[in-house]
């Protein structure tokens, strides 16, 4: 046994530790992350309960001192049974002064997903030093700005052309109603100031329309963040474009009446959105029918955005936001649809879809003139 494994290994102070009775004890209190343990000679509470962050050595010496029949290897095996149902961290005292007190509960959330021997703070360093772009700052963007700003990017850049409504007041809860009249992105930058000020804030009032209009602001972005839906899927599509040129990784995400659906494209490893158009187009024989219905209806929906269902999309979205730039834990919608119900707060993922490479011809070697279905992406003029 390695017995440098564990330097200063405690018991993670997000589970609490307690006996039962005299003979069990537990770590845990929730469902499906809490063990049970018969420990009748006591041997395994006494060594849980001086798991505190302290140099191993010393607790090795207190626990012979305890016990004399076990040996050294024996009590870091002990560790190590511990370890192995994920309840033992490093106590890492230097990297703490390292990461700001706003953000500690996120390291505390983290340290859930990361084992003895990974650093629950490198995910809170990662977002601490990335670069976000974000597209639209209606219902969806406004919220993914707020749950951005309590994550701590180093600088956000956000982009969107139109102005405060009193309409927006009820879902866009980042606006107030002192901001009415005034560009979205201009207001939304003020607000984010007042809550996070360490953030550069870079906006931009303008109107995606072409994907020139998206490569101007890539350079440098770890991550951009699609929360425009118009005109619906063409401005997947302008988007899906830009990101892919730039090779920059998206999560996509969009609200229907009850239910909403995030997607994330990382160009050169799952297939884009264009690749999505080719599966369904290949499995689904009413795929394009539906598809020419749609667009020749010219449906103009009312605004349909009840605010805790948007906040459970957003919540979705930046929460894959955060699994891309930080693999904390496997992003859910990378080549698939992961769709929320906000009736009764399910999810679940559609099928995936492969990158086509050679018959893609966005991300791919793909002609575009061999596919019907991009014929009816065009603007109606």
């Amino acid at each position: 046994m390695n017995n440098n494994k564990y330097k200063n290994p405690r018991i993670k102070p997000i589970y609490p530790l307690y006996r039962l009775n005299k003979t069990e004890f537990r770590i845990g209190a929730q469902l499906g992350i809490t063990a049970e343990f018969t420990d009748p000679d006591g041997q395994l509470w006494e060594l849980a309960i001086r798991l505190n962050g302290r140099p191993v050595e010393i607790v090795i010496k207190e626990m012979q001192k305890l016990f004399p029949e076990l040996s050294h290897d024996d009590i870091l095996e002990g560790i190590e049974l511990l370890d192995n149902e994920g309840f033992i961290e490093e106590a890492l005292y230097d990297e703490e002064s390292n990461i700001a007190k706003r953000f500690m509960p996120n390291v505390n959330y983290f340290s859930r997903y990361i084992g003895s021997n990974g650093n629950r703070y490198q995910p809170q360093k990662l977002l601490n030093n990335s670069t976000i772009l974000l597209l639209g700052l209606g219902g969806g963007g406004s919220n993914i700005l707020t749950l951005l700003a309590g994550l701590g990017p180093k600088k956000i850049i956000i982009i969107d052309y139109d102005n405060v409504e009193e309409g927006n007041l009820g879902r866009q809860l980042l606006y107030t109603e002192e901001d009415i009249g005034k560009p979205k992105a201009e207001a939304a930058a003020h607000a984010i100031a007042k809550i996070n000020s360490n953030i550069i804030i870079e906006p931009y009032n303008k109107k995606i329309i072409r994907p020139e209009d998206v490569l101007e602001h890539v350079s440098g972005v770890d991550l951009v963040i699609c929360a425009i839906d118009e005109p619906p899927f063409i401005a997947q599509r302008i988007v899906n474009k830009a990101i892919v040129t730039a090779k920059v990784p998206c999560v996509f995400g969009a609200s229907q009446v009850s239910r909403g659906r995030v997607f994330t494209v990382i160009p050169g490893v799952t297939g884009c959105f264009d690749c999505m158009n080719l599966h369904y187009s290949m499995r689904d024989p009413q795929f394009n029918e539906q598809f020419i219905a749609f667009r020749n209806i010219e449906f103009s929906p009312p605004t349909i955005a009840y605010a805790p269902a948007i906040y459970q999309l957003t919540a979705a979205i930046v929460d894959e936001a955060v699994r891309v730039i930080t693999r904390y834990a496997e992003p859910r919608s990378l080549g698939t649809q992961y769709e929320i119900n906000f009736e009764d707060g399910s999810s679940f993922a559609h099928p995936t879809w492969p990158r086509y490479a050679d018959e893609c011809p966005t991300c791919g070697n793909g002609d575009i003139d061999k596919w019907e279905i991009f014929k009816y992406y065009e603007d109606k003029k």
